[in-house]
């Protein structure tokens, strides 16, 4: 099977996409040819984003030239044994990339040569993608979606935890999700566009429980994401933003106002406060992606790529008089 691996997390970093190289050597143990297309920097929470009017620059890297940074050798080639055919397994890092170009790119660009490609597999997410919150943010989830848009079959895949693991535990999740996406896509189920798979990171894994799963419903109960910022960078203790009269001028004390226009400002920087999500998530009802993966099984979640439409409401609005 061709399959194409693509990512949210960048290229393979010990901090941010620590997955993705073990992840792709189990495919291609298991006899799989594997293409691979990645964003140059991390794209989380991007979800099926494309960066209009963006020029993307696609960059071969020799899988051996990447170093634990996350950066990689330009230089590479240049002292080792190079043959004509050497870029054949090479990845493609997309500058300006995100998980929805790379798919497109990779299914229709940068590949050609190596024949069609069967299966789209985005990830392994650094982490945890269930509950709706998640699902519909993360860009793990929009390479898949991207794959579904394009009439090819996608899997997200998620490894459960962004602590360091053991390699021994990320070889065990990796051989798993290979076992898994097979039988997906031996067995796929007509009426479903992508999968979404969440493993959960224990030694025994392999020998616990796959289940099919529901996404958890999930919303804000508040502001979670930004925090405010003051005059001189700091974070705002309340988010809430001071302000002065000047000169018969409201001027903003957090952000000021722009000294050429008056114009108020306020500065926020992203600042995740997730500890309210996390504590639902832990209380999540059985047969729910979240409650599933939390408790130590694997979560697969079939999905249609669409806004579903709601039955009964058809045909003409009535306005209000």
């Amino acid at each position: 099977m061709h399959i194409l691996v693509v990512n949210d997390d960048g290229p393979p970093c010990n901090r941010l996409s620590p997955y993705i190289r073990p992840f792709v050597n189990a495919l291609e143990d298991a006899g799989h040819l594997v293409s691979v297309a990645i964003p140059a920097a991390s794209r989380s929470w991007i979800g099926k984003a494309h960066l209009i009017e963006a020029s993307l620059k696609a960059t071969y890297v020799p899988p051996n030239a990447f170093l634990d940074d996350g950066t990689w050798d330009a230089n590479y080639h240049h002292h080792t044994d190079s043959t004509p055919n050497e870029n054949q397994n090479d990845w493609v890092v997309i500058t300006n990339g995100t998980p929805a170009s790379c798919t497109q790119l990779g299914l229709f660009n940068l590949f050609a040569e190596r024949g069609p490609i069967d299966l789209v597999i985005s990830g392994p997410n650094h982490g945890r993608n269930a509950s709706t919150i998640y699902n519909l943010s993360s860009g793990t989830v929009g390479g898949a979606l991207e794959a579904a848009t394009c009439g090819k079959r996608g899997i997200a895949v998620s490894f459960g935890s962004k602590d360091p693991q053991p390699i021994e535990i990320i070889r065990a999740a990796a051989r798993l999700s290979v076992k898994v996406i097979l039988h997906l896509y031996r067995n796929w189920d007509e009426r479903v566009e992508l999968y979404n798979l969440n493993v959960p990171m224990r030694e025994d894994v392999e020998s616990r429980p796959v289940r099919y799963t529901r996404a958890l419903p999930y919303y804000w109960s508040k502001g979670c994401l930004y925090t405010e910022l003051s005059s001189n960078g700091e974070k705002m203790v309340n988010g809430d933003a001071a302000h002065a009269q000047v000169n018969g001028t409201s001027k903003a004390v957090n952000g000021t106002a722009a000294a050429h226009s008056g114009l108020k400002e306020r500065s926020f920087a992203w600042s995740a406060d997730l500890s309210d999500m996390k504590k639902n998530l832990q209380s999540s009802e059985e047969g729910t992606d979240a409650h599933t993966v939390l408790n130590g099984s694997t979560s697969v979640t079939p999905w249609l790529a669409n806004f579903s439409h709601i039955p009964g409401l058809d045909g003409s609005l009535e306005l209000d008089e």
